[in-house]
């Protein structure tokens, strides 16, 4: 039973329940001029006005009352999940097992990026598969986008990877929840780029072992400025000479 007819039959016990309490307290309260007014129901209120008669009325009222009660907790009481699924399709009866394909399902939904979490109902609707999504989204997502999005999601996973046919149209209820732990907040400034490091220069190696390295620009020394001095040379150590005392 779809949500519009869920929705008149709660409508309409809770009106009945209205109206029962109307005729409880015009059994009770009505005076003589209101007794003349209600036509047809007033002259039956005028013909009980015993205790014994506005006692059955009012017992008859509760009854209903009761009952009107029981219906609005039978339709918005939560469906119960569905085990098998039966499906029509090309001239052959096809029972699929509930619980298996809403876990894939939900496991389809839970891949797409913006989606944190997925709840999936299926049942046997107009010779295929219907649906019912409640979604966890996270607080930046754009609510048409991820709709779109997990239709198509659940239609290619039921037609492309199962060949099962879609019953349209599907419910999707979307909420929003957190975003997951360890995942970056997106920020609205924009952050300057950050400038590449120079590489250092690779230290020269020897081209043959045993043979000193060629010189590199930073070994050479600088260039002496015009006008400049020459530069002095270091005087040489003078050579310390151990005389070695005589052999006998």
């Amino acid at each position: 039973m779809n949500e519009t007819n869920r929705t008149a039959i709660v409508f309409l016990a809770a009106l009945w329940i209205v109206l029962m309490a109307v005729v409880i307290f015009a059994a009770w309260a009505a005076d003589v001029e209101t007794v003349e007014r209600l036509q047809d129901f007033v002259s039956y209120l005028d013909d009980h006005r015993d205790n014994a008669s506005r006692l059955i009325l009012t017992l008859g009222a509760l009854v209903l009352i009761v009952l009107s009660l029981l219906v609005i907790i039978v339709e918005l009481a939560p469906e119960e999940e569905e085990r098998q699924i039966r499906v029509e399709h090309a001239g052959a009866t096809t029972i699929v097992p509930a619980e298996p394909l809403r876990l894939r399902l939900e496991e389809a939904l839970t891949a797409v990026a913006q989606i944190t979490a997925a709840r999936v109902r299926v049942f046997s609707q107009n010779k295929g598969i219907g649906m019912k999504l409640d979604l966890t989204v996270t607080p930046d997502t754009n609510i048409a986008a991820v709709r779109e999005e997990a239709s198509r999601v659940v239609t290619e996973t039921l037609k492309a990877d199962l060949g099962l046919p879609v019953s349209a149209p599907r419910t999707v209820r979307i909420a929003f929840g957190p975003r997951p732990a360890g995942e970056p907040v997106a920020s609205s400034v924009a952050q300057p780029p950050i400038p590449p490091q120079p590489e250092p220069p690779p230290a020269s190696k020897p081209p043959f072992p045993g043979f000193p390295a060629p010189a590199t620009p930073a070994d050479e020394p600088a260039p002496r400025p015009e006008g400049a001095p020459p530069a002095a040379e270091s005087a040489p150590q003078d050579e310390v000479r151990h005389d070695e005392p005589p052999q006998r």
